[in-house]
C-alpha cells in the first residue's frame, strides 16, 4: 500500500491542545496549536508541505523543550500514519497473535509488534489489526523507540478506512501523551486529532458542471449591423458563460481540497438560510451555503456566498446557534459589506495552494462587524428560532470562556478570527439566558470537535452524523470545543456504501 499512497498527495491537519488540570472536569485546554499540510511520502520518511499563513496570526503560546525546540512538529504527527514506511516486515520486527476482534463491520487479527534489537531505526511498537479478506492493517496503535523519532515518540491510534478497491488509507489518528515535565503523574500534556483528505484531487471541485455555454454555436453576426445584444455586458454575449467570479473562487477551494463539494449539508445550511430570509422579507436572490473542510472556527461571505468551517458545524449544539451565525454573515450580505465581483473578478488566477490563504482575503473591519452584528440580531429575532436566543448566548457565554485558551482554533485563515467577530459586538446575545456552568450536565453550551461532520477521505464529500447522542454521566465527558479519540464505524466498500465515523 505504501507505493500506492506515493502516488498521492492528501491534505493533513493536525490540531493538538495542551492541557491542565481542572478539579471539576479532571482536565481542560490550556493552550492549542495547529497545522495543515500536504503529504509527501516521496522520500523515505513521511514528510509535510505547509500551507502558508504568512502575514496572519502566529501565536507563541507554546513551551520549549529542555533541548530549545518547539514541541509539535507536522511531520512528527504524520508519522503516525504508518507502523514504519519501508521497512515493515519480519526481517524487521517480531508479530505474535492475540485474538479476532471485530472493528465495526469488519473481522480483524489482532497482533502485538515490536522491533528486533539489531532492526536500526525501525523502532514501532505496539499493536496492529488486520482485516481477514485482504489482510490489510486497519488499525494500530502505539509509538515509537529508535532514536530517530525519538524526540517525536507521541502514543497514537491511527486508522484507516477502505476507500479505494481493496485499499485502505490513513484517516485518522488520535494522539494522546503524558506530561513529559513529570512522568511519574497521571496528568495529561496534550491530545491531538490528525484527519487526512483529499486522496482524490484528480476530480476534484464542480469542473464548471452548472457553467453551460449560453449558445453551442453562435450565429454569424454583421459587424457593421448593429444589434441591442451588441450592447449587453460582455458576461452575456456570445459565447461566454454563466460561471461567476464567486464560483470561481468556490473552485479554487475545491481544487486545493478546502472546500466540500456541494451536497447534503449545503441544502440544511441553506433551509436555515431561507427560514431567516422568509421571516424577514428578504428578497435575495443567489444567496448559498458552502463548507470549508478544515478545524479552525470560521464563518464568511464572499458575495452571497456563506462559507462555514466543518470545526464550526461540529461545535454548535443546535439549529438555533447555527441560525444565530448564519443571521451574522446573511447580515453582512444586507449590508453589502461582502467582497464583490469587483474583488473577486480582480484576483489574480491560478497561485498555488500555498499561497491560497495570502490571496483570499474575506477580513472586515470592526465597525463593519458591530453592523453585521446589529443587523444580525434583527434578522435572528424576527426568525423562527427567536424563541431559543438564551441557546445562542450560552453558546457565545462558552466561547468567551475558551476564548484565552483556544487561539489556534479561533484564528480564522481567510476571515477574522471567530471570537473577535462574534464576541465583540454581540454582548446583548451574550448576555441572555441562564449563566455558563461547566460543571452541569445537563447544561450543553458547546459541542467536542467532531461531533456532526464526517468527511469522505477520498472524495471531500462531507455528511451529517446519524447516530444519536449518548447520554452523558460526568461533567468531564461534556468536552465543549475539545478534540478527543476518534472510533470509526469499519466496513468494507461495497457499491455506494461508505464508511462513517462514530464518536
Amino acid at each position: 500500500m505504501t507505493d500506492l499512497l506515493r502516488n498521492f498527495h492528501p491534505i493533513v491537519e493536525t490540531y493538538i491542545q495542551e492541557q491542565k488540570p481542572d478539579p471539576a472536569l479532571g482536565t481542560s485546554p490550556k493552550g492549542d496549536d495547529y497545522f495543515l499540510s500536504r503529504l509527501d511520502l516521496g522520500g523515505n520518511a513521511a514528510s509535510t508541505s505547509a500551507f502558508a499563513d504568512e502575514g496572519h496570526f502566529k501565536p507563541g503560546w507554546w513551551k520549549k523543550l529542555p533541548i530549545n525546540e518547539d514541541p509539535f512538529a507536522a511531520a512528527g504527527f504524520a508519522q503516525a500514519l504508518f507502523p514504519d514506511l519501508d521497512h515493515f516486515d519480519r526481517q524487521n520486527y517480531s508479530f505474535e497473535f492475540v485474538r479476532w476482534e471485530i472493528l465495526g463491520e469488519v473481522r480483524c487479527a489482532a497482533v502485538d509488534v515490536k522491533p528486533h534489537e539489531n532492526s536500526g531505526n525501525h523502532g514501532f511498537v505496539g499493536r496492529i489489526w488486520v482485516e481477514d479478506q485482504d489482510f490489510n492493517i486497519v488499525r494500530f496503535t502505539g509509538t515509537y523507540t529508535s532514536k530517530a523519532f525519538s524526540k517525536r515518540a507521541f502514543h497514537f491510534d491511527s486508522w484507516r478506512l477502505n476507500t479505494l478497491s481493496i485499499m485502505w488509507m490513513p484517516a485518522y489518528v488520535y494522539t494522546e501523551e503524558s506530561d513529559p515535565h513529570d512522568p511519574s503523574s497521571h496528568g495529561l500534556w496534550f491530545k491531538a486529532q490528525t484527519r487526512i483528505w483529499g486522496y482524490d484531487m484528480a476530480h476534484a471541485g464542480d469542473h464548471r458542471e452548472y457553467a453551460k455555454p449560453l449558445t453551442d454555436a453562435p450565429a454569424w453576426v454583421d459587424p457593421k449591423r448593429h444589434e441591442a445584444s451588441q450592447d449587453l455586458s460582455p458576461a452575456y454575449t456570445l459565447g461566454q458563460t454563466i460561471y461567476t467570479p464567486e464560483d470561481n473562487v468556490v473552485e479554487r477551494l475545491q481544487v486545493a481540497g478546502l472546500m466540500a463539494p456541494d451536497g447534503e449539508v449545503d441544502r440544511i445550511l441553506q433551509t436555515v438560510v431561507n427560514n431567516l430570509m422568509v421571516t424577514n422579507d428578504l428578497d435575495l436572490a443567489g444567496v448559498r451555503c458552502r463548507v470549508l473542510l478544515t478545524m479552525p472556527l470560521e464563518s464568511f461571505v464572499m458575495g452571497r456566498t456563506i462559507v462555514v468551517s466543518r470545526g464550526l458545524l461540529d461545535v454548535l449544539p443546535d439549529e438555533a446557534t447555527l441560525a444565530a451565525v448564519l443571521a451574522h454573515e446573511l447580515a453582512h450580505i444586507v449590508l453589502g459589506h461582502s467582497a464583490g465581483a469587483g474583488y473577486l473578478s480582480g484576483l489574480t488566477l491560478p497561485f498555488s495552494d500555498r499561497e491560497i490563504f495570502a490571496n483570499l482575503n474575506f477580513h472586515f473591519d470592526p465597525a463593519q462587524e458591530a453592523d453585521a452584528d446589529k443587523k444580525g440580531l434583527e434578522l435572528f429575532s424576527k426568525s423562527p428560532y427567536k424563541d431559543q436566543l438564551a441557546n445562542a448566548g450560552l453558546f457565545l457565554k462558552a466561547l468567551e470562556a475558551r476564548s484565552p485558551q483556544l487561539p489556534n482554533l479561533l484564528h480564522g485563515r481567510f476571515s477574522n478570527d471567530f471570537a473577535s467577530s462574534h464576541l465583540v459586538g454581540m454582548q446583548a446575545l451574550a448576555n441572555t439566558g441562564k449563566p455558563l456552568q461547566m460543571d452541569r450536565v445537563d447544561q450543553i453550551s458547546a459541542l467536542p470537535l467532531g461531533s456532526r461532520i464526517v468527511v469522505d477521505p477520498w472524495s471531500d464529500r462531507i455528511e451529517m452524523l446519524k447516530s444519536k447522542p449518548v447520554r452523558l454521566e460526568t461533567a468531564s465527558e461534556k468536552r465543549p470545543f475539545e478534540v478527543g479519540p476518534f472510533f470509526p464505524h469499519l466496513k468494507r466498500l461495497d457499491g455506494q456504501s461508505t464508511s462513517s465515523e462514530k464518536k
